[in-house]
C-alpha cells in the first residue's frame, strides 16, 4: 500500500521551522515541535524531508538563496557608488520585508543548521551560494578600485556587508525592524568606508 502523501507542503514546513527558530533558536526546531506547530504528526514531516538535517539544512539555503538574489540586483546598478550603496541599503530593507528569514540568515551560522551532514545536492548548492557571493564581491570591488586584491576585496564585504549587519543586528535581536534612521547611518558608514580605502590604500609592493 502507498504511504499517506503529506497535507503540507514543503514551503509551510520550511516555514514553521522558520518561526520556531526564529522565537526559540536552532535547538528547539526539532521534527515533533515543528509537526506540533502545523498541527500535524510528527511522521507527516518525514513525508517532505528524510531527517531533521536535511529540513534545516534546506531552510538555511533557501533563505540564503533569498537573500543573495536581492543583493546581487542590487549591484547592477550602473555606477559602482550607487551600486554598493544600493547593496549596503538592501540589508535593512530585507530584514523589514521578511524578519523571520533574516534572523536564519544574519544571527545564525551555517553550523548550526548541520548534524550529521546534508545530501550531495545541499553541499553543491552550499558551494554554489558561496562562490556567487564571490564572483559579486570580486566584480564590485574591481568597479570600486579599479583591481581586486584581498585587502580590497576585505574593504568592499566591510563597506556593504560588514556595516549593514551591524546596523540591523540590534533590531533582530529584539525582534524589532530596523528604523528609518538605519538606512541614513549605513549609506554615510559605507560611503565613508569606500572613500577611506580610497584614500588609503596602496597597491602592494612586488617582490
Amino acid at each position: 500500500m502507498m504511504p499517506r502523501p503529506s497535507k503540507f507542503t514543503e514551503h509551510q514546513i520550511l516555514d514553521a521551522a522558520a518561526r520556531i527558530i526564529a522565537n526559540s533558536g536552532v535547538p528547539a526546531a526539532t521534527m515533533s515541535a515543528i509537526a506540533h506547530a502545523l498541527g500535524a504528526p510528527s511522521g507527516s514531516i518525514y513525508h517532505r524531508f528524510q531527517s531533521r538535517d536535511e529540513l534545516l539544512g534546506r531552510l538555511w539555503l533557501g533563505k540564503m538563496a533569498a537573500f543573495q538574489r536581492g543583493f546581487s540586483a542590487a549591484l547592477q546598478h550602473d555606477d559602482p557608488d550607487d551600486a554598493a550603496i544600493a547593496a549596503s541599503l538592501f540589508v535593512p530593507q530585507w530584514v523589514r520585508s521578511d524578519r523571520t528569514g533574516a534572523r536564519i540568515a544574519i544571527m545564525h551560522r551555517r553550523e548550526e543548521f548541520v548534524g550529521g551532514g546534508w545530501p550531495p545536492d545541499m553541499e553543491r548548492e552550499a558551494r554554489r551560494l558561496g562562490k556567487e557571493l564571490d564572483v559579486v564581491l570580486d566584480d564590485i570591488t574591481g568597479r570600486l578600485f579599479g583591481e581586486v586584491s584581498p585587502t580590497l576585496k576585505r574593504s568592499t564585504r566591510f563597506a556593504i556587508i560588514d556595516i549593514p549587519y551591524a546596523g540591523v543586528r540590534p533590531h533582530i535581536s529584539r525582534g524589532e525592524a530596523p528604523p528609518p534612521e538605519i538606512d541614513n547611518l549605513v549609506r554615510a558608514a559605507a560611503i565613508a568606508s569606500i572613500r577611506a580605502t580610497r584614500d588609503t590604500y596602496t597597491e602592494p609592493t612586488r617582490t
